[in-house]
């Protein structure tokens, strides 16, 4: 094995002596890329040298290695270690898992067989309160993360197999993980791979617009829970430790009821968002990941966004200075966007990490990079069905456009709805020069039990795409029978939609009579428990879905945008379409005010960010609704609605389009395959 080690350091010093080599050879026929001495320029990047090696290690895998916490309970952890069968000293990759660490090692074994193999320890550790290990689970509450800063900083140095240097990577639970511990700055901390994570606690898991998320909670907190109350792996071999967890699993349970109790923004949600914390990561290297159809694409491009900010704040400006952050967004929902769905995932992450962990003490560390360095965003355009690299997100080449409301029937529209209503562009807009068609407002009414939702691709992607099987998960029109839809005509020309999309809307309500407490309160099939004084306010909830229509009627959910009427923002406050957005200005979010009956509101609606091509000769659609169930806690309040869409109170969507001539063609990722690998050069 120490053969193996000196031919791949061996090749790796021949590579970088030939590129040196190369750059001198270059210096000294042309001045481009370097300065006067011949130095290469720090902007100047070249990919990665390939750095598998010829013959893999074998792998030693121990399970249930237990790691003793320094706290004053002396809490066991339970970590299972897959290393190189090999002398020498290696970089660790840490998973933390909140799902019970077996699960994982046979879900994604061949993975960190692989990343093994390749001269790297994988770490796969129970967090606490989970799994095999002991304490009480508090999800990303302190004790968690400081017992992964203790492993990155004391724990791993101190193995036998250590080199000091640690990256953390997974999805979803993981992922945020990452974020938090990565915020705490542990000193062996380099690189890590956050996939499919969130930003914002309060708004992107618990509560979207300020309606609770029924169905993701539910769901994801049952498995949790579920998961932690089985017997530990040390069952059989410290039986004491085993029973210890899982008495302290079980007496957690009653505190997962008291988060339901939350129903406003506050500490508890700040503490757990990687959000908070922007601005102590701007110095790590990052790649994150996330889908269109996920559960956590607002938080996904949020932290993109605000870290490139803070890490070219830090650099003066500078936006190829800091520390690299890259992120690919797919077609994906949650679960096959962790898996990176069918690009070479675990060959991208490798690279990642051993750029970070293993060329980091090599002299042209700062020139590699292991995808093209200038557009660090890699997208998957909807419609085109095609990859994309862009330099930023959002998209400084976007403009803004304003379709209207109108409450003229879409004539071109094949499928029934509640209206069939018309989506103008401005220069169809007859109201605003003269003219009284389609002025009046559209009613819709909120009918409990009768709720939209069930039958839309809402459903699935709540339930992270376990159910993209079913056919109404690509076709809305079923959904759309309990909507109000606002269509354009065919269009003429393929438009592309890229970015974050927000809908002004002018609207009032009429309550019903509140349903008493008792056997009157609609049966939805779902005990609410504390969540039921929440879905007996007067409140109106508005679901705005945007759909894809193709010329034989299917429409297909592209994404959606969801609001409590209490938790509605001041109109005068700039929304993300806008220069000046706050993604941390929600006061609304931390003191709701409920709307008073038959009061009129502009009520600005975020739809989540997308990238889709509609193409010539279907129709852009946005169907309105007043209940998104399973996915979101339904009002049980009935209520009669108004929409206006009138000259004094314009009700509009405002979408972000790419001029297709902004795009260069080398934009496009002709093999996905080669480029994400490394195999296609940039």
């Amino acid at each position: 094995m120490k053969g193996n080690r000196k031919n791949r350091h061996l090749r790796l010093l021949l590579i970088s002596l030939l590129i040196c080599g190369a750059a001198l050879l270059a210096s000294c026929h042309s001045s481009s890329g370097t300065d006067g001495a011949g130095v290469r320029s720090p902007d100047e990047k070249i990919p990665l040298p390939d750095m598998d090696l010829d013959e893999p290690y074998p792998v030693e895998h121990e399970a249930g290695v237990v790691i003793v916490r320094g706290d004053p309970a002396r809490t066991r952890l339970y970590a299972d270690v897959l290393r190189p069968r090999a002398d020498g000293r290696f970089p660790a990759l840490l998973q933390a898992i909140a799902y019970r660490r077996e699960v994982f090692s046979t879900w994604m074994d061949s993975e960190y067989e692989r990343l093994a193999s390749q001269g790297y320890v994988v770490i796969l550790v129970d967090v606490r309160g989970t799994g095999s290990s002991e304490g009480r689970w508090a999800c990303f509450a302190d004790e968690e993360i400081d017992d992964l800063v203790w492993i990155i900083d004391h724990w791993i140095p101190g193995q036998a197999w250590s080199n000091g240097k640690v990256g953390m990577f997974g999805p979803s639970y993981m992922g945020i993980a990452q974020y938090l511990t990565a915020a705490r700055r542990p000193a062996h901390l380099k690189a890590i791979f956050p996939e499919v994570a969130m930003a914002d606690a309060y708004r992107d898991i618990f509560y979207q617009g300020g309606i609770f998320d029924l169905e993701f909670i539910t769901f994801w907190g049952g498995v949790t829970a579920g998961l932690a109350v089985l017997p530990g792996t040390q069952l059989f071999t410290d039986p004491l430790s085993a029973l210890k967890a899982l008495v302290q699993h079980i007496g957690q349970i009653p505190t997962l009821f008291d988060w339901l109790e939350m129903t406003t923004d506050q500490a508890f949600f700040d503490e757990r968002s990687p959000m908070t914390y922007w601005s102590e990561m701007a110095d790590l290297p990052i790649f994150a990941t996330g889908g269109w159809f996920g559960i956590f694409t607002r938080g996904t491009l949020l932290n993109h966004t605000y870290m490139v900010k803070a890490m070219e704040e830090r650099a003066g400006g500078a936006p190829s200075g800091g520390a690299p952050k890259r992120i690919v967004v797919g077609p994906w929902y949650h679960v096959d966007g962790a898996l990176l769905g069918d690009l070479p995932g675990r060959i991208l992450r490798k690279r990642w990490f051993d750029w970070h962990l293993k060329a980091d003490e090599h002299p042209l560390y700062g020139h590699f990079d292991i995808l093209d360095p200038g557009y660090p965003v890699n997208i998957y355009v909807m419609g085109a069905d095609q990859w994309r690299k862009e330099r930023a997100w959002p998209l400084e080449r976007v403009r803004y456009e304003t379709l209207y409301l109108s409450g003229e029937r879409q004539v071109h529209d094949q499928n029934p709805s509640l209206n069939n209503g018309s989506l103008l562009w401005p220069e169809e807009v007859g109201f605003l020069r003269a003219g009284e068609a389609g002025t009046a407002p559209t009613n819709l009414s909120h009918s409990p039990p009768n709720f939209a939702g069930e039958k839309s691709r809402s459903f699935c992607r709540w339930m992270v795409g376990f159910t993209s099987w079913l056919p109404f998960t690509e076709d809305e029109r079923e959904n759309e029978l309990q909507t109000l839809t606002f269509s354009t005509a065919p269009l003429e020309q393929d438009i592309e939609v890229t970015g974050p999309i927000v809908i002004r809307l002018w609207a009032r309500t009429q309550f019903g009579e509140p349903p008493c407490e008792g056997p009157e309160i609609p049966d939805i099939g779902i005990d609410l428990g504390p969540a039921l004084p929440l879905a007996l306010e007067d409140d109106v909830h508005w679901i705005v879905n945007l759909n894809d229509v193709f010329p034989d009627g299917r429409a297909r959910n592209i994404t959606s945008g969801w609001l409590a009427a209490s938790h509605r923002p001041d109109p005068a406050r700039p929304d993300w379409t806008r220069p000046g957005y706050d993604p941390f200005a929600y006061p609304e979010d931390r003191a709701p005010v409920p709307p008073l009956d038959g009061e009129l509101y502009e009520y600005v609606i975020e739809i989540w960010p997308t990238s889709n091509l509609f193409r010539a000769g279907h129709q852009i659609r946005i169907d309105i609704v007043n209940s998104d169930f399973p996915h979101l806690l339904p009002t049980l309040v009935p209520s009669e609605s108004e929409i206006f869409h009138d000259p004094e109170h314009p009700s509009r969507l405002i979408i972000p389009i790419v001029d297709p001539e902004t795009t260069e063609p080398n934009q496009w990722i002709s093999d996905p395959q080669a480029y994400f690998s490394g195999d296609e050069p940039w």
